[in-house]
């Protein structure tokens, strides 16, 4: 049908609604006809069609109607009884007309345009789904009674809408026994693992959880199911994307949040005191484009400080990220250098113009291969650069300055821990030793989603189809999220004002340490594949210098407990100040020599637990 005519009928139809609705009022309010049928009629017909195309009724698709639309009908039909009753009182001075009769035709009115409406989307999704392929539809199972759950029936209603939803688990008991669409709610989510025969008879090859507060031991044991049994588990999109993906045609699960697959519940802090100690100050983010650095940039920003310094030694990634948080501050309270921490006079540069009074010192080399073939790098950037920034800080008399430090430096086996263990060590000792800086350190395990971390590595072997490399069957991580590691990282820094004894390490606790064959295994199943038989996984083994199992304590350190659950400390070991001293001076002429060698010896005796891989032969 040609729309000009389809319009042209639709309008009629509203027309003639109106003037059935004004009738009706008036024959519930008076029990009589109006004594001017024909001007009446011509008076509630023009002034619907008006309103409604003012109110674009006409511009939307029906058979998507919502509840939204039913709030536009009835404020159209609002103008339209509005118009008409101006149109009466000009005519009749509404001499014969009940001010009520205008409600009573308002209510009408609203029903009648929009009830057409709702059925004539009820009529399509009752008959135009069932008969349109429905045999060669995805079988699926439902986890979560929710408005995602919802909506996804609703498109699957569509002519053509990819799934069959056969039920729906959710562990409501008042939801229990009812249905949504049409579609029941069979259990609880627990009643799925015994669901064998019902996906059997049903053919279904998908669960689908739809719920977003399922807990991460759910999902967890679902994934453990669909693998035993051979189907794939995928995850609906919040709803507010869903509703997107469908407005444009598409009815795409996706993947589990990384997040998903910490195991544990994220740690969230109340900021009002960092707020305090944040505000109003300048804040000096070094390494600020990494995957720390940008987000303490991040967090930072949303705190008022006076000014937020950006160093990088990353052209592209300083101007990324402060791209990014000159979107939320004022772009003069932003200043973006580019800097190597490795270059002391530079650092002095920083320093004396900006005067931080609060360092963020997330600058490193940190992936184990690049330092395994670059030992000099890793000790110049990761150890002479940290002993520059600290140093420059207290000759400029910064208040606070935060080392990043990494779980790789505890029982070192490659360079980039070692480095760290070494950078740790020196500040450690020289909070002892100062009276004007306050040295925090912070001691965590892998970011989730990091730059150049396993999981951005698995999730892109998912996307190319595999195979998924893996370094060793038995491999453990520590992992968090990269936004639940910044907090704790700004909870130390909270913290470390009133601290009463110096020279210690914040550890951060980090819960159990999770398998990478299983977190591989876990990114492939809630990706919709079966491991092993739609992807291949293949083991590698260890890289040089890694390590089977990462620690967050040494041995020899003590472990306390602080008044945050998720902050240990990491009580250092007593060494003396002017021998690491020594140690670093003489690290530095040998680098400066080009002795790489012998400035791997003298990292040996400064980290005497430091075991080189077998497989190294740097030395």
């Amino acid at each position: 049908m040609h729309p000009m005519i389809r319009l042209f009928l639709i309008c009629n139809i509203d027309g003639i609604l109106s003037v059935i609705a004004f009738f009706g009022a008036y024959w519930l309010r008076l029990e009589v006809f109006p004594a001017t049928p024909i001007i009446s009629s011509l008076i509630v017909f023009f002034s619907t069609i008006c309103s409604f195309i003012l109110f674009g009724i006409y511009k939307r698709i029906w058979r998507y109607s919502s509840t939204d639309d039913l709030v536009i009908i009835t404020k159209a039909s609002l103008i339209s009884v509005i118009l008409a009753a101006f149109a009466f009182f000009l005519t009749t001075r509404l001499e014969d007309m009940p001010r009520s009769t205008m409600l009573i035709y308002l209510i009408l009115l609203t029903i009648l345009s929009g009830g057409t409406r709702i059925f004539y989307r009820l009529l399509r999704d009752k008959t135009l789904a069932p008969i349109n392929n429905i045999n060669e539809r995805i079988k699926v199972l439902l986890i979560g009674a929710t408005d995602e759950a919802e909506a996804l029936i609703r498109s699957s209603h569509k002519p053509d809408g990819p799934y069959h939803i056969i039920g729906i688990f959710d562990n409501d008991k008042n939801k229990l026994g009812r249905k949504i669409r049409g579609i029941d709610i069979i259990g609880s989510i627990e009643k799925v693992f015994s669901s064998d025969h019902l996906i059997k008879t049903n053919k279904i090859t998908k669960i689908i959880i739809a719920d977003q507060n399922i807990s991460r031991d759910e999902i967890d044991s679902l994934l453990k199911y669909t693998d035993k049994i051979g189907i794939s588990l995928a995850r609906l999109p919040k709803i507010s994307e869903l509703n997107k993906a469908q407005d444009n045609n598409s009815n795409e699960t996706r993947p589990i949040d990384i997040e998903d697959l910490l195991g544990r519940a994220e740690t969230r802090f109340d900021k009002k005191d960092l707020e305090k100690l944040i505000s109003n100050k300048t804040i000096l983010i070094t390494g600020a484009g990494g995957t720390i650095g940008s987000e303490l940039a991040n967090q930072i920003s949303d705190m008022s400080p006076k000014n937020v310094i950006l160093s990088d030694y990353s052209e592209y990634a300083l101007w990324n990220i402060a791209d990014k948080i000159t979107s939320k501050i004022n772009e003069e309270n932003v200043s973006s250098i580019l800097l190597d921490v490795r270059d002391k006079h530079a650092v002095d540069k920083v320093f004396k113009e900006e005067s931080p009074d609060i360092v963020l010192h997330a600058a490193a080399l940190k992936h184990v291969p690049i330092c395994e073939k670059h030992p000099a790098d890793a000790m110049k950037t990761n150890i002479l650069g940290t002993k520059n920034v600290s140093e420059t800080a207290i000759k400029y008399k910064t208040k606070i300055m935060v080392l990043i430090s990494t779980d790789k430096a505890v029982d070192p086996t490659n360079f980039m821990g070692a480095s760290k263990r070494a950078a740790e060590i020196y500040i450690q000792n020289l909070d002892k030793e100062n009276s004007i800086t306050n040295f925090v350190t912070v001691r965590f395990g892998n970011v989730l989603g990091s730059t150049g971390s396993v999981i951005p590595l698995f999730q892109k072997q998912i996307k190319r189809g595999g195979p998924l490399k893996v370094t060793h069957k038995d491999t453990t991580r520590f992992f968090m999220s990269v936004k639940e590691a910044v907090e704790l990282v700004l909870i130390s820094l909270s913290s470390s004002v009133n601290k009463k004894e110096r020279g210690y390490i914040n550890v951060l606790e980090m819960g159990e340490p999770m398998k990478i064959d299983n977190l591989a295994k876990q990114l492939a199943r809630l990706s919709g594949l079966t491991p092993g038989k739609d992807i291949e996984i293949i083991y590698t083994g260890l890289r040089t210098g890694e390590k089977l199992h990462e620690k967050l304590f040494h041995q020899d350190e003590e472990k306390l407990k602080t008044d945050h659950p998720d902050i240990l400390i990491a009580k250092s070991r007593k060494l003396n100040f002017a021998d690491i001293n020594e140690l670093l001076s003489s690290m530095d002429n040998s680098l400066m020599q080009n002795d790489e060698k012998e400035a791997l010896r003298t990292l040996k005796k400064l980290v005497p637990e430091f075991s080189v891989d077998p497989k190294n032969n740097i030395y």
